[in-house]
């Protein structure tokens, strides 16, 4: 099967549930996605503990990558994390404005996989609002006839 891609088709996803530090986006069928950018906004409650963003990308079964970002985020704070494939480098540290970046290597997700956004300390998994943006590359093919 050869894999034709068409120019880009820039196509926002997002997840905005409330109570929830705990995101994944799934490709749908007959659908190809190429993720372009990133970006979360997590607002930890007064529960103590370091939340720790992490990002996966998984073929429904497996994981095949992950990245966590380079700091911690407290209790009672909002902060503000991005990931692209045309960053050099990931940030060790959040700015003034609370925003930390995060290098994120090209994949293409074929049908059925995963992107996950999630605070993998589970800190107040239930009670944390995170809102999940991602910018992706969609290329739909003909459904078989």
């Amino acid at each position: 099967m050869t894999l034709r891609v068409s120019p880009p088709n820039l196509v926002e996803k997002s997840n905005l549930t409330v109570d929830d530090s705990d995101k994944t986006l799934t490709v749908p069928a007959n659908t190809l996605w190429r993720v372009q950018f990133v970006y979360v906004k997590l607002i930890s409650t007064s529960t103590v503990g370091n939340r720790q963003m992490r990002l996966e990308i998984g073929d429904g079964t497996n994981l095949l990558w992950f990245k966590n970002f380079g700091a911690v985020q407290a209790a009672s704070l909002t902060r503000h994390y991005y990931a692209a494939a045309d960053y050099t480098s990931d940030e060790g540290s959040f700015d003034s404005g609370g925003r930390i970046r995060l290098r994120l290597d090209a994949h293409w997700l074929l049908p059925g996989f995963t992107l996950r956004a999630y605070d993998s300390a589970a800190i107040a998994a239930a009670a944390d609002d995170m809102e999940l943006y991602v910018v992706v590359d969609e290329q739909r093919k003909p459904a078989p006839a």
